[in-house]
């Protein structure tokens, strides 16, 4: 049973916080500022009150313990005489045994964005946070790379603990386009004990920048109470991305840059299809084992148009719709291609719509919840067949 001062999760909705107070069966909780009754039977602990990080520079993420049993009292604090001549650091204190959660076992790493001021998101700096969800050791690096930049930089590079979350870089809207593309690469391992080996991890993502200026684009997740913009890295064992070689950037890296085009155009050949006329969209002599691009469509109607002068709700609604209709239609022919609408959680008009357009007029579209690690509730993913 949670208790006051426990940091809670919701279990039927998105958010949580810390218990203020608690009176019978209702628990008040501190949710970004405002104070929500909700049942205690619909809560779940996952970080008990007086615990905090075990490694200096890291977050832990939650307690194992307290989440399968809804509570944990905190130990006592054991008094240690600091060591002479020694730098301190989480080798020199010790390091606290690992509680190893049961899903811990496949590495699942996120890279989330928290702003400062999620609400002033033009004034905001960005936190760019690492998310260890295994059992796993991570020694790792994180690079960067700008739009017009031809290699990668080194932001950080380090060693997280299992469950924990640590603190990578600071950024501002002014730093932000140096972040186009990112990339994670990882070995994980145990300490003193056996384990199963796990790949080493390479992935890289890019960035949609414009979405740091989107309020909706920042939510509440698995992994954090307040508002962030998350970016699943590994999912289960699997890399979201791995990092990919540009042809084109090879054929001039190993040419040292001193051949001449004709010759550069040759190398590239071995890397393209080229027919000598514009396939069509949909032609069957492309491949058809291509992974098509996922494509993201957001129905908020501040996306869709610049300005609400004059228009009703009805309007906004058929404005939306018709954006779905657009791009259901050019994407029609594209078999397996996967579109997610965004259209958000509010009261769930927006979504009902959608859902019964898509029925109605694609019958044999593959209709789901999209990611709830990226979208939370408020998105549909379409499978065009």
């Amino acid at each position: 049973m949670a208790k006051t001062g426990d940091t809670v999760r919701f279990l039927n909705s998105v958010g949580g916080g810390k218990i203020t107070r608690i009176e019978g069966q209702i628990a008040y909780v501190d949710d970004d500022g405002f104070e929500t009754p909700i049942l205690l039977k619909e809560v779940v602990v996952v970080l008990p009150a007086g615990h905090e990080p075990e490694t200096k520079g890291a977050r832990m993420m939650f307690d194992q313990k307290a989440f399968d049993a809804g509570r944990k009292e905190p130990e006592a604090p054991k008094s240690v005489e600091p060591a002479k001549n020694v730098a301190e650091s989480p080798s020199a204190a010790g390091e606290l045994p690992v509680e190893e959660t049961s899903h811990g076992e496949k590495l699942n790493i996120v890279l989330a964005f928290e702003p400062s001021d999620v609400k002033h998101l033009d004034k905001s700096r960005f936190a760019a946070v690492l998310v260890n969800d295994s059992n796993y050791f991570l020694s790792f690096s994180f690079l960067r790379r700008g739009a017009e930049e031809r290699g990668w930089t080194m932001v950080f590079s380090g060693t997280v603990a299992p469950n924990e979350l640590i603190d990578l870089a600071s950024l501002t809207h002014e730093t932000l386009s140096g972040y186009e593309k990112v990339a994670f690469q990882c070995v994980a391992f145990k300490k003193d004990k056996l384990f199963t080996l796990q790949a080493p991890v390479s992935v890289s993502r890019k960035l949609d920048l414009t979405k740091f200026h989107k309020f909706h684009c920042f939510r509440a997740g698995l992994y954090f109470d307040n508002a962030v913009l998350e970016v699943p890295l590994v999912a289960d064992g699997v890399a979201s991305r791995p990092l990919e070689v540009n042809a084109s950037e090879l054929t001039e890296a190993l040419a040292g840059g001193k051949i001449e085009k004709d010759a550069a155009k040759e190398l590239s050949k071995k890397y393209k299809v080229d027919s000598g006329k514009k396939k069509q969209k949909g032609d069957p002599s492309e491949n058809p084992h291509k992974v098509l691009p996922l494509i993201e469509v957001d129905l908020h109607i501040g996306e869709l148009t610049d300005s609400l002068v004059g228009m009703e709700p009805k309007d906004m609604l058929e404005m939306q719709l018709a954006e779905v209709r657009r791009r259901m239609k050019e994407n029609s022919s594209r078999l397996g291609q996967k579109i997610v609408f965004i259209h958000g959680k509010g009261e769930g008009v927006l979504r009902k719509s959608v859902l019964e357009l898509l029925k109605k007029e694609y019958p044999k579209a593959e209709l789901q919840d999209a990611s709830f690690r990226e979208y939370g509730f408020g998105a549909t993913l379409v499978t065009i067949h």
